[in-house]
């Protein structure tokens, strides 16, 4: 057996995509079903990116809430890309948000999701929105400020269709720039894709070498500014190539 045969890869920390989806009844209709589709086509992109990761590990952990919250993707930890099969989720009931932080904070822990044998990245938490909490989401959101992991996280909020409380998902996210707006159908789409793959490239990779320490409120707002830029510029592309069928 040759040297390099020998030679087996590092093994990788593990960096934890959370998407927290509201799933109420105002969610009902074209709205989760462009939810739906998106996260699946969402998995094959991530896939791509783990594959040429070499710094981490990516896995998954879905939780839908509305009366109450549910994980997809099982409570019992988070899971690989390669074991993760969309599911199409339904709308209906109310908008239990306090609930969903309360039980985001449990499994935001070694001894939970973010148990790994070669250390843990902080995680990416992606909340999808249209509208307002209708239980004590303050009494969730202020124990959940407390761990650690969440305070170090990258935390951004899609206001769908421009219906959410912006202050809830400001609250959420600590930022308000770290906030994106999908205001049609088509926009969502494109946002889910691309705000996962940006915030899960740059959540996977170490900022040690980085001249400027910036705080995860801040990162968080810069890949939210790179998402609108760059959607602004494909649309701006298109536009010039209509002109030019003229």
């Amino acid at each position: 057996m040759s040297i390099l045969e020998e030679i087996t890869p590092s093994p990788r920390k593990v960096m934890t995509l959370f998407y927290i989806i509201d799933t109420s009844e105002s969610m009902s209709g074209s709205r989760i079903g462009t939810v739906n589709g998106a996260m699946e086509e969402c998995r094959d992109l991530l896939k791509e990116i783990a594959k040429a990761n070499d710094d981490a590990e990516i896995k998954i952990a879905v939780m839908q809430f509305s009366s109450g919250c549910y994980w997809i993707t099982g409570s019992n930890g988070a899971i690989s890309l390669e074991d993760w099969n969309w599911e199409d989720l339904q709308a209906g009931g109310i908008t239990d948000f306090g609930a969903a932080l309360i039980e985001l904070d449990k499994k935001l822990s070694r001894k939970a999701f973010l148990n790994s044998q070669t250390g843990a990245y902080a995680p990416v938490i992606l909340l999808f929105s249209d509208g307002g909490p209708t239980d004590n989401w303050e009494k969730g959101l202020a124990q959940v400020k407390e761990n650690n992991w969440f305070k170090h996280a990258i935390k951004i909020a899609i206001d769908i269709e421009s219906g959410a409380d912006r202050s809830v998902l400001e609250a959420f996210t600590g930022n308000s720039e770290a906030i994106l707006d999908a205001k049609d159908q088509n926009t969502l789409k494109k946002m889910i894709h691309k705000v996962s793959v940006r915030a899960s490239e740059f959540q996977s990779h170490s900022k040690q070498s980085a001249d400027e320490v910036t705080t995860p409120e801040e990162d968080s707002a810069n890949i939210v500014q790179d998402v609108v830029s760059e959607m602004k510029e494909e649309t701006s592309v298109a536009d010039s190539d209509d002109w030019g069928k003229w």
